[in-house]
């Protein structure tokens, strides 16, 4: 049921996307920045950090999964950062593939930390008028091991919030 809800809400904002403008007119400077995520949903929730909003190349770093303060003095932090490319590359809608590392730490002594690789697949749309914030999603299957032969794979999703600090650069002169 969920899998059949995330495809029918993604199906719509694509075709939302499709019809949106998708050039800006020349006298619109370029915009640069960057963007804070929040993901208060899925199975890993957390915040991330996105190099740019208005190019088609982006790099994502995540903490998610932040656990530090336990009664058994054990902890673990994920982590993640991924190249990101924007393959439908709309006004209102960007849909991206990407590939990154993972890594699972455990302050734990008994465990051991994982690496691994992640595959992130997702969308932001930017329905508000106010077009710095949008809405995130993402399903990414990942994998990690231990070294040991200790080896881990899953799907990781989540669902938040982006918000993108926005300059506008004037076409000046030197």
């Amino acid at each position: 049921m969920k899998r059949s809800l995330l495809v029918f809400v993604l199906s719509i904002l694509l075709v939302s996307g499709a019809q949106a403008q998708t050039q800006q007119t020349q006298q619109t400077p370029p915009r640069t920045g960057f963007g804070v995520g929040i993901y208060p949903t899925g199975t890993e929730t957390g915040i991330g950090f996105r190099s740019a909003k208005e190019s088609r190349w982006a790099i994502d770093v995540r903490i998610t999964r932040a656990n530090f303060f336990t009664e058994t003095k054990t902890g673990s932090l994920v982590n993640e950062a991924s190249f990101v490319y924007r393959v439908a590359f709309y006004e209102k809608v960007r849909f991206h593939i990407g590939l990154g590392a993972r890594a699972d730490w455990n302050l734990d002594k008994k465990q051991s930390n994982r690496f691994g690789g992640v595959m992130p697949i997702g969308v932001e749309a930017f329905p508000f008028p106010f077009q710095h914030a949008g809405l995130f999603f993402e399903a990414a299957p990942y994998f990690t091991t231990a070294g040991s032969g200790d080896n881990n794979a899953g799907i990781r999703t989540v669902a938040g919030f982006v918000f993108y600090f926005l300059k506008n650069h004037k076409n000046e002169k030197i």
